[in-house]
C-alpha cells in the first residue's frame, strides 16, 4: 500500500469512527448505558482520536522534519498517536468512574513515557534520515 493510499484509508476510517462516535452519543442514554453502548462509545472514540492524532502528527512532522525517512516518521507517528489516545481514554475512564486523581494521571503519563523510551531504544538512528547532497 502506498503512502497516499494509507493516508486516505486512515482519513476515511477516522471519519467513519467519528460518525460512529457521534451516533453513539446521540442514540444511547448515558444513565442507562449497557456494556455494548459503553464499548461502542470508547472504541469509536479510540479510533477517532488515534486517526486524528496520527494524521495531524504526520502532517506536522512532514513539515518540521523534512529529511526523515517516511517509514520511520510513520512508525513514530502511529506509536505516539496510540499513546496519546490511551492517555485521553485513560483520563476519560478514570474521570467517569470517579477515581481520577492527579497521581493516577501522573502514573499513566509515566507509564506511557517509559514505553516510548523503551520503543525508542530499539531505533537505529543511522537509518532515520535520508542522505542530503
Amino acid at each position: 500500500m502506498g503512502y497516499k493510499t494509507f493516508k486516505v484509508v486512515i482519513f476515511f476510517g477516522t471519519v467513519v469512527a467519528f460518525i460512529g462516535w457521534d451516533l453513539t452519543l446521540i442514540n444511547f442514554n448515558p444513565d442507562r448505558l449497557s456494556l455494548l453502548g459503553f464499548l461502542l462509545f470508547y472504541l469509536s472514540l479510540f479510533l477517532f482520536l488515534s486517526g486524528t492524532i496520527l494524521l495531524l502528527a504526520d502532517y506536522f512532522k512532514s513539515k518540521v522534519i523534512k529529511n526523515q525517512l517516511l517509514v520511520v516518521r510513520l512508525k513514530h507517528s502511529i506509536r505516539q498517536a496510540l499513546f496519546f489516545t490511551v492517555l485521553i481514554i485513560g483520563w476519560a475512564l478514570l474521570k467517569s468512574n470517579g477515581v481520577l486523581r492527579w497521581w493516577n494521571l501522573v502514573m499513566l503519563i509515566l507509564i506511557l513515557a517509559i514505553l516510548e523510551f523503551f520503543f525508542r531504544s530499539f531505533d537505529r538512528p543511522s537509518h532515520h534520515y535520508e542522505e542530503t547532497t
